[in-house]
């Protein structure tokens, strides 16, 4: 997939829309916006205006989060398009979402149904307010159906902290085996693996915004783990009575209590 680098410099701020200077170090173009019915309009044609309109959705994205801060004059959005990248909808969250990085090419697909031949991992994360203390709970599920829990405490962190710590920590154990499928009641874990990991990669680890992504370190770790690998990830809504994802659940929060040591 072709991959675009751009940087987006706020010259006016209107009611109805906004103009900017947009380049990727290479060409210029100039650039309106309108917010309702969030049409594009370029000063000229260019290399730069075609990756831009032929890539609007994952514009609108960009400038919709950038909306919900204050968009000031001089306020500069750094972004990072991959041509055709395949978003995940909402409706792909009640299916299997699959991830084939044994190749070069990153191929993305939804499904409805389980494949056979993969290890399970199935994970959740807590966080105790009271003590300010967190921990993560696991499962391990060979393709033999042998199962074998793990879990870990921690005197600090976060419930969305631990979420990804407790894939990490599966990941780590399954190092040599390359399909995989990924059982969490995080949206946000999927979401990172799926799709934001790879436009944060381009970006520098950075946020159109031009922040340092929240737990970097983790998500690369995280990340160097998934290469070369086929993986399926299944969102299990919490707490409805899933046999391994309430035993995770119950592991992560004895561990944030530590009450399973």
């Amino acid at each position: 997939m072709k991959s675009y680098r751009f940087a987006i410099n706020i010259t006016t701020v209107q009611e109805s829309m906004f103009t900017c200077l947009v380049t990727d170090g290479m060409e210029h173009n100039e650039l309106e916006y309108y917010y309702d019915n969030k049409s594009i309009v370029f000063a000229h044609k260019n290399n730069l205006s075609d990756a831009i309109l032929n890539n609007t959705f994952q514009f609108n994205k960009v400038i919709s989060s950038a909306l919900k801060g204050t968009l000031t004059v001089g306020h500069t959005i750094h972004c990072v398009f991959i041509d055709g990248f395949p978003f995940i909808k909402e409706a792909d969250f009640s299916g299997i979402i699959e991830v084939d990085r044994r190749q070069n090419d990153l191929i993305i697909t939804p499904k409805q149904t389980e494949s056979k031949g993969f290890h399970k991992l199935y994970t959740d994360g807590s966080f105790h307010s009271p003590s300010g203390h967190s921990g993560i709970g696991g499962i391990i599920e060979d393709t033999n159906g042998v199962q074998e829990a793990f879990s870990y405490s921690f005197k600090e962190g976060s419930s969305i902290l631990m979420e990804l710590l407790a894939v990490k920590k599966g990941l780590e154990q399954l190092r040599d085996i390359i399909k995989i499928q990924i059982f969490t009641d995080s949206r946000y874990v999927i979401r990172g693996l799926v799709q934001w990991i790879h436009f944060w990669k381009l970006n520098d680890w950075q946020t159109a915004h031009g922040k340092k992504v929240k737990f970097a370190k983790l998500w690369q770790e995280t990340d160097e783990l998934c290469n070369g690998k086929i993986m399926q990830f299944k969102w299990i809504k919490g707490h409805v009575g899933h046999k391994e994802q309430s035993h995770c659940h119950n592991l992560a929060k004895e561990s944030a209590r530590g009450t399973n040591k």
